[in-house]
């Protein structure tokens, strides 16, 4: 007895050969009768242009002579699947079966789903047999009525070792701390393992714009795109003794000249108060813009606008001891800076209580202020 639904299948399945090869039949007894000895390549295109093909291909689909069909083959990380007549059927039946398996694993749908997998649609000729309809490639997708699969099979039915993998990314924003660091400076000016800390550090604050990655509803990294400073940390500086027997101020004495001019007003008293430093201009021109330097190794511990000194830098030297340089027209160094001697720290001006351009040179011991000549000859 004659097996009706494997035969309906054989049917389905080779429909298009069986057609094409009735086609051509019937285009070439059509030559034959009414064109005679008509060349063969005109023959080829006859056929080609009359070829009978699945409901999915264009009339104008193109037939080779070894009987492929152009279409569009499905490759799912590097594995063909089978063969459609244009992209349209395999791009709705991918998108079905990403909104079914996102529904399945309960995803959010809001979040970036796709296929974590490499899906290619390859133009090419393929076989009659491998090109499938909708509804036949949503079933080797993995979905079959309101279920759905991540298992994926071709078109003879042979289930693959690939799946389906879904990859969602949402993308969120957090206000993080930023981590202040510490700078080490080595100095013999304090004993051995002796440790100071210059300027204290202090964390900042910043917005962070992340991804979180999921795989199949399973979380898997957290990628940070971006980290806005909004509060920016404030590095601590440490300055650690090396010197076996220490060193006091009078080995410390010999600081060399902030600022080559003349001293117009000392350490001590000027109109009615205390003068805490020494005011130099130029010997004999005018010194505003000119550069002041440091005059000594040391760490910046402050460089901003200080009250009466207008912009001014203080510099830490150890042991107690900090020059301070005041009334720049501009500071060109920044707070926590490691400056060696002669270093450029500002440019001469008369910001703040100055009644004209000048350097006006402090030096302090432990906080307090000592004659600035005792470090600096100015002789």
């Amino acid at each position: 007895m004659v097996d009706v639904s494997k035969t309906q299948h054989f049917l389905k399945k080779y429909r298009l050969a069986i057609v094409s090869a009735l086609v051509f039949a019937l285009a070439l007894f059509a030559v034959i009768s009414f064109t005679g000895n008509e060349p063969a390549e005109t023959v080829i295109e006859s056929y080609s242009s009359i070829a009978a093909a699945p409901e999915s291909l264009a009339p104008e689909t193109l037939v080779s002579e070894n009987g492929d069909i152009q279409g569009y083959g499905l490759y799912v990380d590097g594995d063909f699947l089978a063969a459609v007549g244009n992209k349209e059927i395999a791009d709705s039946a991918l998108e079905l079966v990403l909104e079914a398996r996102v529904a399945a694993l309960q995803i959010d749908p809001s979040a970036e789903n796709s296929f974590n997998n490499n899906i290619e649609l390859v133009s090419g000729d393929y076989s009659p047999e491998a090109f499938v309809e909708s509804a036949e490639l949503l079933a080797m997708l993995g979905k079959n009525g309101n279920t759905v699969s991540s298992y994926i099979s071709d078109y003879n039915g042979k289930l693959l070792s690939t799946k389906l993998s879904v990859r969602s990314v949402t993308t969120h924003k957090e206000t993080v701390t930023l981590e202040y660091t510490t700078k080490t400076v080595y100095t013999d000016s304090l004993r051995d393992g002796v440790k100071k800390v210059v300027s204290k550090g202090y964390n900042g604050e910043g917005e962070e714009t992340y991804q979180l990655i999921s795989l199949d509803g399973v979380f898997s990294e957290k990628a940070t795109l971006d980290v806005e400073v909004t509060v920016a940390p404030s590095h601590e500086v440490v300055r650690v003794g090396t010197s076996s027997n220490g060193k006091d101020v009078a080995s410390l004495a010999k600081f060399e000249k902030p600022y080559d001019g003349i001293i117009t007003s000392y350490v001590g008293p000027r109109w009615g108060r205390t003068h805490n430093g020494l005011d130099i201009v130029a010997d004999g021109r005018g010194c505003k813009g000119d550069p002041v330097y440091a005059a000594a190794d040391g760490v910046v511990v402050r460089a901003d606008w200080y009250g009466g000194y207008g912009n001014c830098v203080i510099i830490d030297h150890g042991d107690g001891i900090q020059t301070l340089y005041a009334h720049f027209s501009k500071i060109t160094v920044k707070e926590g800076d490691v400056v060696k001697v002669g270093d450029e720290v500002g440019k001469i001006g008369s910001t703040g209580n100055s009644t004209g351009p000048h350097l006006h040179f402090e030096v302090h011991v432990d906080g307090e202020i000592v004659n600035p000549l005792i470090f600096v000859d100015y002789e």
